[in-house]
Parts: structure tokens; C-alpha cells; sequence
């Protein structure tokens, strides 16, 4: 595995300790304390590029014109550019614009579950690691389900009386309040993922219709007012920490991301995002997390340079007719040429 430029001090020793607390305790003791302050240095550093912009704003534009499904779409864009001996530079295209993120917010629950096991909150052992992978590979929302209930130590069940709810509404917070520590904003991850048919009840739908929630996505006219909510900056932020083992262990970090890597040659609809646009380059890495559902397509993760150059790309389309095009692998591709260019030369067509 390409190795990371930056690292933090050695990690915690882990006091393999489950969560088994009912729903209705609400203990703020057991929850992660706040990160080394490295974490708010790096996203301090994180600057408006000047030229980053002008390059995502050209590249967007022609894209645009060659693709009139694309013009239907309202786009949330946001790179980061992560030199391996530079200060970081930061573009975007409606970057702080709240969007319901579909499958996107799982890489979210992957880095909470590791971070709670750098804290010795949770215990990852074989069995919940594959529910982990489930929940990335296979994107499972019952996996999703799962995964979330533990970290916030929460039950699915029917709805409940004011007290015991007002205590499960706090604890569902307890990722979001994480991320806030972390010093990111603008990730409202207070709900799993569900197929329908039946997995949404109760208590579940009754915090997803509480319209006292807030940071929600706004505008929600239907009964479901308290809606998972993420913006393209604030996404790419997260995964820049990620990138530098700034909000994980290192050893933590390496395995969120390994979770994340991705190869399209075995998962074909990849071609059409962030590892598309990679183009299957032997110098580069990706880790990333996608998302699919009704009007939205969507892609958020890191390709990492063998230099130790890295750039986070994190893109949502939402628009009806839904759109299932290209633009994020296009994205991808001219970003990378630009400015992860190539340094491991394929053969030529008819070399030994």
C-alpha cells in the first residue's frame, strides 16, 4: 500500500470494551473525547486556491456543454489538493450547499467505528469488521443499520414516550458531535440508510419526522424533516483528515482506508466514478465511498499519488431525470492529469 506523508503519534492502547448500554442512557462519558488539536491545524491550512478554482471552473463549464443531461443537474463540487510538501488549496461549486448524500455518509460511519476502537470504545473484531465491509463494498443498508446502532448504542424498536425518546434523540447525535470535535461542520450523520419495506418504524421514523432536529436538511416540506444532510467542503475536509492520519490512528486510518479502496475491474459501475477517473493508473491509489438513490449520483474518496501527492475529490449530482452519466470520472480524470501526472509509463502498443 503506497504509505501516507503524514502521521500522527503512536495510537492509544485499545481497552476492548462493547456497547452495551440501553438506548434511553445517555452518559456523555463514553463517548470519544476530542481529537489532538492536529486535526483543526490541517483543516486551518485549508485555503481557497486561486488557480485550483480556475481550473475546476474551466473543467465544469466544458463538461456542461458537451453533456446536456449534465445541465439538468444541480452540482456539488469539491476538490482539495493535498501536495506532499505544500499547503493544501481548496475549489468547490456549490461546495456549501446542503445535500441528502445517499450511501455517501456510510464512509462517515466507517471512520466513527475506528475511532471508537482507537478510543477503546468498541471492540472490532472478525464478525463486526465484515458488517463494516458490507456496509462500504456491498454498500448494505441493514449493514448501515447495524453499524450505527452500535456506535450510538440505540435499538430499532416501537415509538417512545417523550423521556426515553428525548435520550435516544441525544445519542443519535453522538457521530455528529465526533465530527464536530474534529472541528467539521456541516455533516448532519444522525440516521442509517434503509431499503423500505419495513426497516423504518417506530422510533426510527419517529427522530426522521421530528422537525425540532437541528442542522437537518432544510426545505423538507413531506413528513420527514429531520433528513441526513452533507456538503461537498465539508465531506472533502473529513476525507482530507483521512488522508493525513489526522483524524484516526495511523493505524486506523490505514484500515478505514483499505475499506474504502476501490477497483473497477471488480465493480464495474466504478468506471463511471472517482476510480474510473483514474484510470486504472498504477501510480495511483483510491479510496472513496459512492452514492446512488433516486435523483442523486454521487462519489466522495482520496487518490493518492506514489509521491505522496494526494487529491480529494467529492462530487453530487442531484437532478430529475436522474442523472447516471459520466461527469464524475471526467472530473476525475482531467484533475488527476493536471495535477497527479504520471510516473509510471505503460508499455507502448507492441513493446516487449
Amino acid at each position: 500500500m503506497i504509505r501516507r506523508r503524514l502521521r500522527l503519534a503512536s495510537r492509544a492502547v485499545l481497552l476492548a470494551t462493547p456497547l452495551l448500554c440501553a438506548p434511553w442512557a445517555v452518559p456523555r462519558a463514553d463517548e470519544p473525547p476530542p481529537p489532538e488539536p492536529d486535526s483543526h491545524a490541517l483543516l486551518d491550512s485549508i485555503q481557497p486556491s486561486d488557480g485550483l478554482q480556475a481550473f475546476l471552473d474551466a473543467a465544469i463549464e466544458e463538461l456542461l456543454a458537451a453533456d446536456a443531461a449534465l445541465r439538468e443537474q444541480t452540482l456539488r463540487v469539491a476538490l482539495i489538493d493535498l501536495p506532499a510538501a505544500a499547503a493544501p488549496g481548496l475549489a468547490h461549486r456549490n461546495g456549501d450547499s446542503p445535500v441528502y448524500p445517499a450511501s455517501v455518509v456510510k464512509l462517515v460511519y466507517l471512520m466513527a467505528a475506528y475511532a471508537w476502537r482507537d478510543q477503546g470504545l468498541l471492540t472490532i473484531d472478525p464478525a463486526f469488521e465484515r458488517v463494516l465491509r458490507e456496509m462500504i463494498y456491498a454498500s448494505s443498508n441493514r449493514a448501515t443499520q447495524r453499524v450505527l446502532r452500535r456506535l450510538t448504542a440505540t435499538q430499532a424498536g416501537p415509538r417512545l414516550a417523550p423521556e426515553p425518546y428525548a435520550a435516544f434523540r441525544e445519542r443519535r447525535h453522538r457521530v455528529k458531535r465526533w465530527l464536530q470535535d474534529l472541528g467539521i461542520e456541516d455533516l448532519h450523520t444522525v440516521h442509517p440508510t434503509y431499503d423500505g419495506g419495513g426497516d423504518l418504524y417506530g422510533r426510527d421514523l419517529q427522530f426522521l419526522e421530528d422537525p425540532t432536529v437541528e442542522g437537518s436538511l432544510p426545505d423538507q416540506n413531506g413528513p420527514y424533516r429531520n433528513r441526513q444532510a452533507m456538503t461537498a467542503n465539508a465531506t472533502a475536509r473529513l476525507l482530507a483528515l483521512l488522508a493525513t492520519d489526522q483524524a484516526l490512528s495511523p493505524d486506523g486510518s490505514a484500515e478505514v482506508r483499505e475499506q474504502m479502496r476501490r477497483d473497477p475491474r471488480r465493480q464495474r459501475y466504478l468506471m463511471q466514478r472517482i476510480a474510473g477517473g483514474a484510470d486504472l493508473r498504477p501510480d495511483l491509489e483510491v479510496y472513496s465511498k459512492t452514492g446512488t438513490w433516486g435523483p442523486i449520483f454521487a462519489d466522495a474518496g482520496i487518490v493518492e499519488h506514489a509521491s505522496g501527492h494526494q487529491l480529494v475529490v467529492v462530487v453530487f449530482l442531484e437532478g430529475r431525470p436522474a442523472y447516471r452519466g459520466s461527469f464524475i470520472a471526467e472530473l476525475t480524470r482531467r484533475a488527476v492529469r493536471r495535477l497527479l501526472p504520471e510516473t509510471v509509463k505503460k508499455p507502448a502498443a507492441g513493446g516487449a
